[in-house]
């Protein structure tokens, strides 16, 4: 206790130190502070969230470099029911786990016809905020990929209106049919691989063994694309916080199994890692 008492910051203001460099002795934390630090398991979003943001940020700095001494914490959570859902223009999913998923994708017609966006969520799911994220992201790309139908719709509309009510555009319309005459793609479909409903807590993000489970995921893809015939020149794979981790972890198997790299991996807000390998 006291070790590590002696070897970990107590502020953000060593958020860009390596926890290998020597830290000051203002930065040290006290055993009065060390007893205070909650236990990992007691660490839920709702808590986080209800703390005030400095409150939070220095809690988590103290938690995060604790986990950092002798970098001896060896990963070891590996969740095995990780749900899989393809949201569907009309509000409807396809839902299932991930060994049965291609082979519901094979049912739908035309699916992968241009591209394809994978998404692994990375926050737990049990927390309001998160859902409303997530969903204003799936949104966001049903959004982009219907934009040809929608143009349509918001041309008619615009049409209806200018004889109704000899109405001009908004700036915000004019805006959106510039964004779809610009789009990159007129359609595409979205697979959310939903890894934060598997993360209840702040132990089990601490914990998750990042390289198993993207190695998983990234010989489905493999799978995936042998079986549906997709290209991988048209999938895009998004990771959210820890999955940011575990979308690279994929896409580094997929290109080791195939040779192949896919054509875009993004990692939206990358946690730091606390679990690793010696």
């Amino acid at each position: 206790l006291a070790v590590a008492a002696m070897a970990s910051p107590s502020s953000g203001r060593t958020a860009g130190n390596s926890v290998n460099q020597a830290l000051k002795p203002s930065q040290w934390l006290s055993p009065q502070q060390l007893e205070r630090i909650e236990a990992v398991d007691d660490l839920t979003l709702e808590r986080l969230e209800n703390m005030s943001l400095e409150k939070g940020a220095e809690l988590l700095q103290q938690v995060y470099h604790l986990s950092q001494i002798n970098h001896d914490i060896e990963p070891s959570y590996v969740p095995s029911n990780v749900q899989v859902y393809v949201p569907k223009p009309n509000g409807d999913k396809i839902v299932a786990p991930l060994s049965e998923m291609t082979q519901l994708l094979k049912q739908q017609q035309n699916f992968g016809q241009d591209e394809v966006t994978i998404i692994v969520t990375g926050l737990p799911q049990n927390c309001d905020t998160v859902k409303k994220a997530n969903r204003k992201l799936v949104q966001a790309y049903m959004q982009r990929y219907n934009l040809q139908q929608q143009q349509q719709q918001g041309q008619k509309y615009n049409k209806d209106s200018a004889e109704d009510n000899n109405r001009q555009r908004t700036s915000s319309e004019e805006d959106y049919t510039e964004q779809a005459k610009n789009a990159n793609t007129k359609t595409g479909d979205i697979i959310v691989i939903d890894l934060g409903s598997e993360l209840p807590d702040f132990n089990s993000i601490a914990m998750l063994d990042t390289e198993k489970i993207g190695s998983i995921y990234g010989k489905w893809i493999v799978k995936m694309t042998h079986e549906l015939e997709l290209p991988h020149e048209t999938i895009h794979l998004i990771g959210q916080n820890i999955g940011a981790h575990v979308a690279g972890a994929a896409a580094n198997e997929f290109t080791r199994l195939t040779g192949h790299k896919l054509r875009r991996v993004t990692g939206l807000d990358p946690s730091s890692i606390i679990a690793k390998g010696r």
